[in-house]
């Protein structure tokens, strides 16, 4: 049976509801905002690691953390958003291109049982890839409340000085599974008034959670326009996606650099599959890659 072209108003629909972030600026400069609605993007990202409602929550917050962040640089520089603790969550990753593409991952502690703190004590790190930087920025925070949130707040105070507002915002479904994720964060620029900034950060403890307003139909840049006070100016509306740049032919690249008796032994016990931590992606190596990659090793010793 041949499906039916969508409508135009079903295209619009799809558009509007897009997983997106934006990145804006008051018309004097003086406050710069970048929103996020990521909706698809953490909930492809819980099933594809097959996270429990906790661990989605905290990586939905971190990858709208990262685009958010990532949508101030420029071309295919990108932010890491990394927090590391000694709860029963070992690692929340997040990482995000300026052309909207996140990937991200939880690891959870063996060590410790259910009844511990998610996170605990830890750290939150935070690099930033810049075309003109040999080497990433780095700036590094201690955990303060471990729900990324405030967190990323504490990052922006202490590490580069910059007063700035966020929520992260989370929503489950009935079955725990991400029913909507957005997020703002809201920064202070030179010669911006305390008496806006103040305004700015009260309208943000005071809106309650952004899942409702994406709910009840605001995009991206309606939430926005309704943050920032007076003229807006919009430089970038970005898709996001959950995307990973990994592939086979990668992974086979990388296992040549564990020698041929490392992947005979690989081949003789029929460890064939590969997983991509970063988007639990899943390889599996045939015969034929095995006699590749033994053949490359062979070849490049004589």
């Amino acid at each position: 049976m041949l499906r039916s072209m969508p409508t135009l108003a079903e295209l619009k629909q799809k558009f509007r509801t897009r997983d997106r972030v934006v990145h804006a600026m008051t018309a004097d400069g003086t406050i710069r905002a970048a929103t996020a609605v990521t909706t698809e993007t953490a909930h492809t990202a819980q099933q594809r690691h097959q996270l429990d409602a906790v661990g989605a929550v905290l990586l939905a917050r971190a990858l709208s953390a990262a685009s958010m962040m990532a949508s101030f640089l420029k071309g295919e520089e990108r932010v890491i958003v990394e927090a590391k603790g000694s709860g029963f969550i070992r690692t929340v990753y997040a990482e995000a291109l300026q052309v909207g593409e996140v990937r991200g991952y939880v690891e959870y502690n063996p060590r410790t049982n259910g009844h511990a703190a998610p996170l605990g004590a830890g750290i939150l790190q935070v690099r930033k890839v810049l075309y003109d930087k040999a080497e990433p920025i780095t700036g590094i925070v201690e955990l303060c409340t471990g729900n990324i949130t405030t967190d990323l707040a504490h990052y922006f105070w202490q590490s580069e000085q910059i007063p700035a507002g966020v929520r992260l915002d989370v929503t489950l479904d009935d079955h725990q599974s991400i029913e909507c994720s957005a997020g703002i964060i809201v920064q202070a620029l030179p010669g911006a008034a305390p008496d806006t900034v103040r305004t700015i950060y009260d309208f943000l403890r005071q809106i309650g959670s952004l899942c409702e307003l994406v709910k009840s139909g605001y995009n991206a840049e309606e939430i926005t326009r309704q943050t920032l006070p007076g003229e807006v100016v919009i430089f970038r509306t970005t898709p996001v996606d959950f995307f990973c740049r990994c592939s086979k032919e990668r992974f086979k690249e990388m296992l040549l650099s564990l020698g041929a008796e490392e992947i005979i032994h690989m081949r003789r016990d029929h460890h064939n599959e590969l997983v991509c931590q970063y988007c639990g992606e899943r390889y599996y190596l045939t015969e034929q890659d095995f006699e590749e990659l033994l053949g490359h090793l062979r070849a490049s010793n004589n």
